[in-house]
C-alpha cells in the first residue's frame, strides 16, 4: 500500500514507536523528540494524540504540536482565521471615518421597561 493512501496521522514515523511503547515516560520522551526531529507529517499524529485518554499525553501533544507548527512556520487553525494586521488600519489608509449619528433619526419606539423602573423607583 503506498504511503499516501494511509491516514495522515499514520504517516508519522513516530506512530509505530508510540504504539509499541507501554511506558508513559517513554511516550512523553517521544513527544519531545517530535519537536526536535519531526516534520509536518507529525502534525496530524499530534492532533490525534490531543484526544488521548491520558491527560499528560494529550496536553503534551497539544503543546508540542503548537511548538512544531511555529518551528516549521506553519499556520495554526486559529492563525488562519485571524485577519491580517494591515486590515486593522484600513480606516486610516483610505481616510475613512465612521459616519456621524443622525439626531433626526427617530424610531419612535418606547421602552416600557424604562418607564416601569422609573415608576418603581419614584415614591408613590
Amino acid at each position: 500500500m503506498p504511503n499516501n493512501d494511509l491516514p495522515k496521522y499514520l504517516q508519522s514515523i513516530f506512530y509505530p514507536l508510540f504504539q509499541h511503547t507501554n511506558s508513559l515516560e517513554c511516550q512523553l520522551m517521544l513527544l519531545d523528540e517530535m519537536l526536535e526531529v519531526g516534520d509536518k507529517k507529525e502534525i496530524p499524529f499530534l492532533a490525534e494524540l490531543e484526544s488521548h485518554e491520558n491527560p499528560k499525553i494529550s496536553n503534551k501533544a497539544f503543546e508540542i504540536k503548537n511548538e512544531l507548527q511555529s518551528k516549521l512556520g506553519l499556520l495554526t487553525e486559529t492563525e488562519r482565521r485571524r485577519m491580517p494586521m494591515n486590515l486593522c488600519f484600513i480606516y486610516d489608509e483610505f481616510n475613512i471615518r465612521p459616519s456621524k449619528v443622525d439626531k433626526g433619526l427617530e424610531f419612535e419606539i418606547e421602552l416600557d421597561i424604562l418607564n416601569m423602573k422609573k415608576n418603581r423607583i419614584s415614591p408613590s
